[in-house]
């Protein structure tokens, strides 16, 4: 008899609740029954979640019908053949139209998780369609683009995307929504008040959430930046008020113009938004920032849901990690802050012997409160040969990071050449091809990569919209 037939239900689901994921997700193999336990709807909202997978964006050709081709009614996608490629594309009318290309956009889920895939609507069609096009042709039309995701929620803009732009528009959101598409609920968040300006380009808007010390409470973070990606402002907006917040005076008089050059420059491109609870129960933003305009990207800096500076933490110096080097990605992986950097040979001259080179580092124990910080650790080194099979690949052009799972030592990355999301296994030092991503560049390649998705299936109060 099996050992684990004599322990009630009831007792094991209240003991898997304690389990973290990465725990949980291998008792899951024990047996059947304990694998439609964890996977049981009606107990899933009780246990710890992991990185399920990917949204990824397809873009079609419209055909001279008008609609999509290579799309499908509405309709969940069947799994692959060998389960781990496992999708689902739909097309509502909730599909975007790409007024430059006269073609379409909609999303599918990526499973990478190697369990059945999340009951989720991938596209979003849960959201107010966005209104229809001129029917002129001329002028503008809206499409939903996703900026950040964090422990379940997608924090999205339905941004303008003008015949006449000749790359994604630069003119304000007309809206924000952070949703749940595991739940369908929803919020909408009214736009910000920023209007392009000489000094004030473009901005930056981060999600907050934490599902495990504010599940009823989200906050968005924006940075109005130069052309220079120097930040000039600093909104906020918490669900609880419904209302954005100008932090001026506080920014003028606290961390960001106490740097040398009297601007931050956050780092384009890094994915270096991150959340974590602190000791003191504040959830904080990490962004990687040059602070001094001369030595390029020196420190991690951390912010409050107020845009106020926590804790800046130095990075990896350049004498530690060789001459030249660049910014590639910050995560929380296994309860640490993770660095990635790319670095290049001592002397600058790339070859065969010395090509480029990816350097993950992880920072050590630390307590969040003090002015100290813990040591950053080298967790691992790898080539780009063996990653890519090229000696030098030039970062958001050839490739990009896009996750570090949160409970292994897996590195993702999107292949732009060959669109393909790719899998790094540190431990093997393994490159696993997971999905074709198909035409998700073109017009879109600048907006949105891959997102990393973790279920979240319990309900957040923050998103009244959907409820029954």
């Amino acid at each position: 008899m099996d050992g684990h037939r004599s322990v009630p239900d009831d007792a094991l689901i209240e003991m898997f609740e304690l389990l973290p994921a990465k725990s949980l997700h291998r008792f899951k193999c024990v047996s059947k029954s304990w694998c439609a336990m964890v996977a049981d709807p009606l107990n899933r909202h009780r246990f710890a979640q992991t990185l399920a997978g990917f949204l990824c964006l397809d873009v079609f050709a419209a055909s001279a019908s008008g609609t999509a081709a290579g799309t499908e009614s509405c309709h969940d996608g069947v799994q692959d053949d060998d389960g781990r490629g496992e999708s689902s594309r739909r097309t509502c009318p909730h599909t975007t139209r790409l007024a430059k290309s006269n073609g379409r956009a909609t999303r599918r889920f990526v499973n990478v998780s190697r369990m059945a895939e999340p009951l989720i609507d991938a596209t979003f069609s849960f959201l107010p369609p966005p209104p229809p096009p001129p029917l002129s042709g001329e002028g503008f039309f809206f499409r939903d683009v996703i900026l950040d995701a964090r422990d379940g929620l997608i924090l999205l803009a339905r941004v303008h995307d003008h015949d006449s732009s000749s790359s994604p528009d630069h003119h304000p959101p007309a809206s924000y929504f952070v949703c749940n598409p595991a739940t369908s609920r929803w919020a909408v968040v009214p736009s910000s008040g920023w209007v392009p300006s000489t000094s004030q380009r473009t901005t930056r808007t981060f999600l907050l959430f934490d599902a495990a010390t504010s599940p009823h409470v989200f906050h968005l973070i924006q940075f109005r930046v130069s052309d220079m990606d120097t930040v000039q402002a600093i909104h906020t907006y918490s669900s609880a008020d419904g209302a954005w917040t100008d932090r001026e005076l506080h920014w003028h008089a606290g961390g960001w113009r106490h740097w040398g050059r009297s601007m931050a420059l956050i780092q384009p491109g890094t994915g270096a938004a991150v959340a974590i609870a602190g000791g003191s129960g504040l959830l904080l933003l990490h962004l990687v920032v040059d602070t001094d305009g001369t030595t390029g990207p020196n420190n991690l800096v951390a912010v409050d849901e107020e845009g106020n500076v926590r804790r800046a933490i130095p990075l990896p110096r350049r004498d530690v990690a060789e001459k030249d080097w660049h910014s590639v990605f910050v995560s929380v992986s296994q309860g640490r802050l993770h660095f990635v950097m790319c670095v290049r040979p001592p002397h600058g001259c790339l070859s065969e012997e010395q090509p480029l080179k990816m350097l993950v580092w992880v920072l050590g124990d630390h307590d969040d409160d003090a002015a100290g910080d813990g040591e950053w650790v080298l967790k691992h080194t790898v080539s780009f040969p063996e990653l890519f099979g090229r000696i030098a690949c030039q970062f958001r052009v050839e490739y990009s990071v896009v996750a570090v799972h949160p409970d292994g030592d897996w590195v993702f990355f999107v292949r732009h050449w060959d669109r393909k999301l790719v899998a790094y296994d540190m431990g093997r030092r393994e490159v696993i091809v997971v999905a074709d991503l198909g035409d998700g560049g073109g017009e879109l390649g600048g907006d949105e990569l891959a997102t990393p998705y973790v279920p979240l299936y319990c309900e957040s109060l923050a998103l009244a919209n959907g409820m029954n």
